[in-house]
């Protein structure tokens, strides 16, 4: 029976003005390869603790809001080792990043997550593989056409796809669900626009024009009444 068990390692990615702090390893074990800081989680450490132990002994540095983004399964048969890497995504707090463990890494320095230079550490490869990217906020919602022009207007990168037309109804409810609570949350007619704008999106989607809608709207006014005068049904006999 195979006795052999895998290492745990942790490995820091640190974000400071949309960058991430990489270094170049020294260690025969991936030497010459971009890393974040890390290392082996201790008995009895958290995910955090190690990843805040290991920044403040590899880079001097302090971080904040540390939270898990991935793990990553690396085995290196040739060195006959295995290693699972728990990555955690931290913001910069403070400090200067200098090399304080000299026969580890030969100094840090920040690059764009496009940038990060090649080779990166086996783990670091296997995250770039998973598509995970530092600065990604998940949304997955349907958008007013020009958002993403605004959104990039600021400086971010809007990731965008074109809705096929059952994606796109699908995400028109979801779409007026979403502007429905906003609106019994906030009381804002702003909202009741865009409660409006959605209800104007389906009825297209159907074949409607906006003055169909109108008159079908008119129609039952006339003759069922609106409700201005507030009345309130209690029960019938």
């Amino acid at each position: 029976m195979n006795t052999q068990r895998p290492k745990v390692g942790v490995g820091v990615i640190i974000v400071k003005d949309k960058k991430v702090l990489m270094g170049l390893r020294k260690p025969k074990h991936g030497a010459q390869t971009w890393h974040p800081p890390g290392g082996h989680l201790e008995f009895g450490e958290s995910w955090e603790e190690c990843a805040r132990r290991e920044t403040r002994e590899e880079a001097g540095i302090e971080i904040t809001n540390v939270r898990f983004v991935a793990a990553v399964n690396d085995i290196y048969p040739q060195e006959q080792l295995h290693y699972v890497t728990i990555f955690m995504r931290a913001d910069y707090l403070s400090g200067e990043p200098r090399a304080c463990e000299p026969e580890k890494c030969s100094g840090w320095d920040w690059y764009t997550w496009e940038t990060v230079p090649v080779p990166r550490f086996t783990p670091v490869d296997l995250l770039f593989q998973q598509g995970y990217h530092p600065l990604s906020i998940p949304y997955d919602k349907l958008i007013r056409d020009r958002m993403a022009d605004i959104i990039e207007s600021h400086g971010d990168v809007a990731i965008t796809y074109t809705a096929d037309v059952i994606d796109y109804r699908k995400r028109l409810r979801a779409k007026l669900i979403e502007e429905v609570l906003e609106y019994l949350e906030s009381g804002e007619t702003e909202e009741l626009a865009d409660i409006l704008e959605v209800i104007h999106s389906l009825t297209a989607l159907d074949g409607t024009p906006r003055e169909q809608l109108q008159l079908i709207q008119t129609k039952k006014r006339e003759e069922r009444g609106g409700f201005d005068n507030r009345t309130v049904l209690k029960e019938t006999r």
